[in-house]
């Protein structure tokens, strides 16, 4: 990959734009007249490379037909979580692509994914003349979803409204896609309990929890 220096700030990139639909992405920008091509290159925001580790497969060469066709570049989300897109200005220079070194970040926008959908539900088999019941918690995944990313909270006398509203107890094991019922769970007659995703953990804005 050929990288050379930016000599003028007329070869930039810049008011780059980003509009979303239905995890369809629309980006425009600003593409200056000296700049013939640019590489568009996209990351997971916490899996960027620097300029000198980006592989050639990893760049998409993008036209200025196309650009004009399409009014911008268009494409369908598919990983979730926050995407880092960079648009590098590419030049023409007897027959070789020269890529120019824009790392002032006008070129670049950053986009937020969808949120991967963690389906439960909760079910209580009470126990005849007993003070205690069982729970059985059902969970639905999109994906593989780790242990560490959900904890349950037991509360006695009525339904915990938040992580922080009684006992936080975590899960021993990881859930694979699709569905999983865990174990029964015994507890008092007069205690409920509800899933939430893990405060502490980085990873829980990219998920949604939805009670079925």
């Amino acid at each position: 990959m050929n990288w050379e220096s930016m000599s003028s700030p007329h070869d930039e990139i810049r008011d780059v734009q980003m509009t979303s639909f239905d995890s369809v992405v629309h980006i425009s920008w600003y593409w200056p007249g000296s700049i013939d091509f640019v590489y568009i290159y996209t990351s997971a925001v916490d899996k960027v490379k620097p300029i000198d580790q980006i592989q050639p497969a990893e760049l998409k060469l993008y036209t200025r037909e196309e650009y004009k066709a399409a009014q911008g570049f268009i494409f369908k989300l598919e990983a979730i979580g926050q995407i880092a897109l960079h648009i590098f200005p590419v030049k023409n220079v007897a027959g070789k692509l020269m890529v120019l070194r824009q790392e002032n970040n006008e070129n670049s926008v950053l986009i937020n994914g969808p949120k991967a959908k963690i389906y439960f539900s909760i079910t209580y088999k009470p126990k005849l003349f007993h003070a205690r019941k069982k729970a059985t918690i059902s969970l639905r995944t999109e994906m593989p979803v780790d242990k560490e990313l959900l904890v349950y909270v037991k509360k006695s006398g009525s339904m915990p409204l938040s992580i922080d509203d009684g006992t936080v107890y975590p899960f021993i094991r990881s859930f694979p896609a699709g569905k999983t019922v865990t174990p029964e769970i015994e507890i008092d007659k007069h205690e409920f309990i509800r899933i939430f995703l893990n405060k502490g953990n980085q990873t829980a804005q990219d998920y949604e929890l939805i009670p079925e």
